[in-house]
């Protein structure tokens, strides 16, 4: 006897538990540049997609698979850059388990001068919906970040 397939996923699951790794880690202070203190659950979540957002993909050898990329946007049409860096925040946010899912994304214009993009959208997560809010300064003279 061939077993449904609802019955079939079922089975497969029965005893597996599902557990979300821990988050405790350290609290970053940016506005002071300084590191202390430590965060868990939602508050650690935040900080890691600070940390995603702002992150360029591929640039530093401790994060060989974190952040987004973001310099080859530099130089495109603001509403081209705008459509991919939503793609890629879902793209980059999703990888993490307690991230289920990225929307309501909302393009702040009057927060976007010229070399600015201000985005802000919600991520359904474990822990709740968290609403977050990001601005990429694309410098002219130094690049994305202004770094």
């Amino acid at each position: 006897m061939i077993p449904q397939q609802d019955n079939f996923n079922d089975m497969l699951m029965d005893g597996v538990n599902v557990e979300i790794a821990p988050t405790f880690t350290h609290r970053m202070h940016v506005n002071f540049m300084r590191i202390y203190g430590h965060i868990d659950d939602k508050e650690a979540l935040k900080q890691m997609i600070y940390k995603q957002l702002n992150t360029e993909f591929g640039d530093h050898i401790i994060y060989p698979n974190f952040g987004m990329p973001l310099k080859d946007l530099f130089g495109q049409p603001k509403h081209f850059v705008y459509i991919e860096v939503i793609r890629r925040i879902e793209e980059c946010l999703i990888r993490d388990d307690r991230v289920l899912k990225v929307y309501d994304f909302y393009y702040h214009r009057d927060k976007s001068p010229r070399d600015e993009l201000s985005i802000s959208f919600t991520v359904d997560s474990v822990y709740g919906d968290i609403e977050i809010y990001n601005t990429w300064k694309f410098d002219y003279d130094k690049g994305i970040g202004g770094d």
